[in-house]
């Protein structure tokens, strides 16, 4: 049995598109009313004026006489849903898990994740691993004034919706490799037990059994076929968490405030969190210096000696946690030819990007990237891999090996008839991704590649990419820190369509390894099937992998005790507080 430590929120995601890629009635019977609920826009938080500090949860902490203010955050697109097996966007996931925290959470300590408690405050192993029994807390309420408490069969019931093909939830890996014949079993209410089909690196198998949950009372009132677009998906959420939904007005703002009534997690400090959606940087910069916000996602490189400049802002910097690539549509001619990718790569100056856009004040935030795996997790790196340097003329000549010549002396290479041009497409709002563009594009023209650029509304973005309505595009991860590549590089199948496999990859033997390493407990010999993968990915070049970066983030100095980490920029909010003769909002 394995008791999990004191109770902290820590948020998470098993595997969360980076901020950079921006985001993505059900039933009659909901649309005409709440279905025992809240109606839409509200919540029994009330309008968060009240005084909550005296109803409970912060007596006796700390700093507990300063409680109050709010806390105003920028996000650089909106939500895409307030319902977790739906959703898509990290802007919704950051919010969600205030909300509806899963069985475990989690931390982020010497290349590994650390489990602390969620609903859960024990888990246990059958002998062989293939069993992963949750003892949860039973003092735990979905906050609809139903007066339920959540349960064994909630959990069960969000496993089911994920599963069901109607649903079309974009979790399957939370699934597939569960028992289907008998994949999550009630035991009684407060304990659940997960049934794998194989043994498997224990970190991953936790994440996969450790879904934020909605409330079974009011899914099952609702057409599965129909859950994005249904009122909990859309229009309010319910949850248990230290922090209750308040309202959503779409692409304006999300507020939630804190849970005075949870009896499972830390009470927070702050009475209310606001999400401002503001996609241009420019604007996330200047609503930052002005005050009218409190923290944004990240301070561009170029920024962080102007922003320290202004004295009201603190700066905390992240570890790599963000990889931004270009993406080659592999469903696309031009790019189909693995010496073409390898060509592109090599004619790209990553170097200079780098030093260009991430190198300021005589100090580089990012590093030369080869995988969708972080350097962070230290037992996976490849550090003997070799990588492709600039040369323009070797790209020269392994196109001229394709066919791609310039006949008509126009400067551009042509083959067939037809000259290599494409849309190299971006997201909105990202200046430092726009810049990456621009130097791509100097650089091809070099070798007769016409790059057109084009940027896209964020949600618009994310989902051209995963409807593979692109040709090539500058995109990014916040990437898993748990060791499971298979949505990224596993090749799509009937029951699998690899909804994150943006560039159509396929390779057998990659298929071979996926399906290896996550069967394989061993942490040595695992390492050694990602290293091999990893090679193996980079020599196919889907991807011209470009950097890592580190993450710079700010927030107002009168917040204290803010210490975000790899894992996320809200890590351990719930400790954040503010002076009392310091705070903004008095109410």
């Amino acid at each position: 049995m394995n008791s999990i430590p004191t109770c902290r929120l820590l948020t998470s995601a098993a595997l969360a598109l980076g901020l950079c890629l921006g985001s993505i009635g059900c039933g009659g019977s909901e649309s005409g009313g709440n279905e025992g609920g809240n109606a839409a826009g509200t919540n029994a938080a009330g309008d968060g004026n009240s005084s909550d500090v005296e109803q409970g949860g912060l007596e006796g902490r700390p700093h507990a006489a300063d409680a109050g203010d709010t806390l105003t955050i920028a996000l650089i697109g909106d939500a895409d849903s307030m319902l977790p097996m739906v959703g898509q966007s990290v802007n919704g996931s950051m919010v969600y898990d205030l909300l509806v925290p899963p069985a475990t959470t989690s931390d982020f300590e010497n290349g590994r994740i650390i489990f602390n408690p969620g609903l859960a405050k024990s888990y246990s192993w059958n002998d062989d691993h293939t069993e992963l029994t949750y003892e949860l807390k039973d003092d735990c309420y979905w906050d609809d004034d139903s007066g339920k408490v959540v349960n064994a069969e909630d959990i069960r019931y969000n496993y089911e919706l994920i599963a069901d093909p109607d649903v079309k939830s974009p979790r399957q890996n939370h699934v597939e490799r569960l028992d289907p014949k008998n994949p999550v079993e009630v035991l009684d209410n407060f304990r659940v037990r997960f049934h794998f089909q194989y043994a498997y690196n224990e970190q991953t198998m936790l994440a996969h059994a450790g879904f934020n949950i909605s409330p079974k009372h009011l899914l099952e009132k609702l057409d599965r076929a129909s859950l994005i677009s249904c009122d909990l998906s859309k229009k309010r959420a319910v949850g248990h968490g230290p922090f209750r939904f308040l309202k959503w007005d779409p692409k304006q703002s999300i507020t939630i405030v804190r849970n005075p009534k949870s009896k499972t997690y830390a009470v927070p400090y702050v009475k209310r969190i606001v999400f401002k959606i503001i996609p241009e940087y420019q604007t996330r910069l200047v609503e930052l210096k002005k005050g009218d916000i409190d923290m944004m996602d990240a301070v561009q490189e170029k920024d962080i000696e102007e922003v320290l400049s202004w004295g009201t802002v603190k700066l905390y910097e992240r570890g790599y946690r963000f990889l931004d690539y270009v993406a080659w549509n592999m469903q696309n001619p031009l790019f189909a030819e693995r010496d073409a990718r390898r060509a592109l790569t090599l004619a790209i100056d990553i170097e200079r990007i780098i030093k260009t856009i991430l190198t300021f004040g005589g100090k580089t935030y990012g590093t030369k990237a080869y995988s969708t795996f972080t350097p962070e997790l230290s037992d996976y790196r490849v550090d003997d891999i070799t990588l492709l340097p600039h040369d323009p003329t070797k790209a020269k000549t392994l196109l001229a090996g394709l066919g791609w010549k310039d006949t008509d002396n126009d400067g551009f290479l042509d083959k067939d008839g037809k000259r290599f041009e494409f849309v190299l497409v971006t997201n909105q709002g990202n200046p430092r991704r726009s810049d990456a563009c621009v130097l791509i594009q100097e650089d091809l023209k070099k070798i007769g590649i016409k790059v057109n650029l084009e940027q896209r509304e964020g949600v618009t973005f994310f989902d051209d990419l995963s409807k593979k309505n692109y040709e090539a595009a500058l995109a990014g991860w916040s990437a898993s820190l748990f060791p499971d590549p298979s949505d990224v590089w596993g090749s799509a199948t009937e029951t699998e369509n690899r909804l994150f496999n943006f560039t159509a990859y396929s390779n057998a033997r990659v298929d071979e390894l996926i399906a290896k390493g996550l069967r394989t407990k061993d942490g040595a010999e695992e390492a050694k099937i990602w290293q091999e993968m990893q090679r193996i990915i980079y020599e196919d070049q889907p991807y011209t992998f470009l950097y890592w970066k580190t993450s710079t983030v700010p927030l107002h100095k009168r917040f204290r005790d803010y210490k975000p980490n790899v894992l996320s920029v809200l890590h351990g909010i719930e400790n954040v507080w503010v002076p009392k003769a310091e705070q903004k909002s008095k109410h």
